[in-house]
């Protein structure tokens, strides 16, 4: 054991201290200038006087040091000039890994949608799996709700240290101790079911899981109010995916311990659920299991019986987070809720359709993708609807099983996982799928590279808007 189990508690004190004054000797004032802004109370005139003598010559995003005043660090920062930063929320993230280390506060004439969007970018790019050291630090204006946004960032920050952890640190029995350390925070319920509970009661995840050192379990908690909606969250939980015994080439496996990205974005969503005290009744779920390879792995044609009792029919080892997926989706499909919302590292086809930033979702209900879509093209947290696309279902035929778990090509991938999964889903339950990839290459700005939590702040925002037309 080189890294202990992460602590949410952890996450939410770095935050704290993040977005207050801390301990650090510069101080200094941020002056935020829109592109073409006319002089107002907010800007000093000596300071506009300069903007003016600058603006023809300014970046967008790049940092202007004015003559220190009272010991302060002065700077102005151009936006909205500059389409690469257009984006407020990128703008905060590279500022914050730009600038010098300090204390900051912020001048400027953006509304508070705008300007939390600057912040939460800011605080996005303070996050280093390696060095937890806190640079910049920026205070909040009295203005803007400082709660949502450090729930928002301990909850990606968590589960960003969730999926950076190596498998070695992180496997079932880590993620189930980080698990129910998170559910005693939140003074939530927490179950694992595991031992023959898992092998007579969910199969699937049995079958994917009772080859490796850790045996397979599914994680629960639940929490809030039963007279409130129940929405249910699932998120795949696989700590290392070798491939099983159709085995990964080395390239494909070498970032599989972000195999359970989905049960991280979970907790990140769960947890800002919860520290906002939303009015539902939330279970989560996390079956978690490591896909290895030994004499009691699963083998390509081999068949097994699912939680509701139909067979599945093994095309692909690789294939085994539908597996997970399925029974999970069975069991919460019986506490008959308003919503199943699941999140998986699911297909590489996502990736190669929509690319490592851009999460497709699937589901069986048109209005929930109207909304999405609306929420999630303001928000700076993409997401993309492809089909559950019907005439494709055949593709899962088998000739010994009721259904496959792959098909026999390669085409629509994503598509054909999805409708696996729609498999298990009872037909009057609304149900939301992520196909996420859970990892930053090291390209955008202000981020480093490792594990991301994408989608996750749309789908909050999503719920939050569902569950007040119920």
């Amino acid at each position: 054991m080189v890294y202990n189990a992460p602590e949410i508690k952890t996450f939410n004190s770095f935050v704290s201290n993040l977005l207050s004054k801390a301990n650090i000797s510069h101080s200094g004032i941020i002056y935020l200038i829109g592109h073409n802004t006319k002089v107002t109370k907010t800007i000093p005139k000596e300071v506009f006087d300069y903007y003016k003598t600058e603006v023809d010559k300014h970046i967008d995003g790049n940092v202007i040091y004015l003559p220190k005043k009272n010991n302060l660090i002065r700077c102005i920062v151009l936006y909205g000039k500059d389409k690469n930063y257009a984006n407020l929320l990128d703008l905060g993230a590279n500022l914050s890994n730009t600038l010098e280390n300090g204390n900051w506060k912020i001048h400027t004439i953006l509304n508070n949608k705008n300007l939390y969007k600057f912040l939460l970018g800011w605080g996005l790019g303070q996050y280093n799996f390696k060095n937890k050291n806190i640079f910049n630090c920026i205070q909040i204006p009295s203005h803007i709700n400082k709660k949502i946004l450090i729930s928002t960032l301990a909850g990606i920050f968590y589960g960003k240290e969730l999926i950076n952890l190596p498998s070695s640190d992180m496997g079932p029995d880590s993620l189930e101790k980080s698990f129910n350390d998170f559910a005693a925070y939140h003074k939530a319920n927490a179950i694992t079911i595991h031992g023959k509970d898992i092998s007579e009661g969910f199969p699937l995840i049995y079958a994917v899981g009772k080859a490796s050192l850790e045996a397979p379990r599914l994680l629960e908690l639940n929490w809030g109010n039963s007279k409130h909606p129940t929405i249910i969250l699932i998120g795949k939980g696989v700590c290392f995916d070798t491939g099983g015994l159709d085995l990964k080439p080395s390239q494909y496996m070498r970032n599989m311990k972000k195999d359970m990205g989905g049960a991280a974005s979970v907790l990140s969503l769960a947890h800002i659920i919860m520290e906002s005290k939303l009015k539902i009744n939330l279970k989560v779920l996390i079956p978690t299991v490591n896909n290895d390879i030994g004499p009691d792995a699963m083998r390509p044609g081999d068949v097994f019986h699912s939680r509701i009792g139909k067979t599945v029919e093994i095309g692909n080892t690789d294939a085994e987070g539908r597996l997970i997926l399925a029974d999970s989706l069975s069991y919460a499909s019986e506490f008959k809720p308003k919503l199943i919302i699941d999140f998986a590292t699911l297909t590489g086809a996502a990736r190669v359709a929509l690319g490592p930033d851009l999460p497709a979702y699937f589901t069986n209900s048109d209005s929930l993708a109207s909304l999405l879509n609306k929420i999630s093209s303001t928000n700076n947290d993409p997401l993309w609807r492809l089909p559950i696309y019907q005439p494709y279902e055949n593709r899962l035929n088998s000739d010994v099983a009721d259904t496959n778990n792959i098909s026999a090509d390669s085409f629509a991938g994503a598509i054909i996982a999805a409708l696996f999964l729609n498999k298990f889903v009872k037909k009057n339950i609304n149900w939301l799928h992520v196909d996420t990839y859970a990892w930053n290459e090291g390209i955008k700005l202000g981020a480093v590279k490792g594990g991301d939590i994408l989608g996750v702040r749309s789908i909050y925002d999503l719920i939050k808007s569902y569950i007040s037309n119920l």
